[in-house]
């Protein structure tokens, strides 16, 4: 099954934010003391694209491989693949992170 027809089946956009997906392109930024704005404009894409695909919001198989190759790493490296399962948990961990924020807000 491939890439994304597996994904497509996780639910609705946006996908589940996947903060290690991002820690590890935010270090490879870093080793060549970068932003993800220079990162976006040195590949042509918009910024707001490639912050999304970067946190695993927006799942670009063609985005993903343009960062890795700019950046001289493993696209497997940088976006690890994820399991529906793992999916269905950081969606899960991000709605109650969700209802923790709002539940402090009502008790503010």
């Amino acid at each position: 099954m491939s890439y994304l027809r597996e994904y497509g089946g996780m639910g609705s956009r946006p996908y589940p934010l996947d903060r290690d997906r991002r820690r590890r392109v935010l270090v490879a930024l870093a080793e060549r003391e970068m932003n993800i704005s220079t990162l976006a404009r040195s590949i042509g894409i918009a910024q707001a694209i490639v912050s999304q695909v970067i946190s695993g919001r927006r799942l670009s198989v063609k985005t993903e491989k343009r960062i890795a190759s700019f950046l001289g790493k493993p696209t497997g490296e940088l976006f690890p693949y994820r399991t529906p399962e793992e999916i269905g948990k950081m969606r899960q961990k991000e709605s109650e992170q969700r209802k923790q924020r709002i539940k402090q807000r009502k008790a503010a």
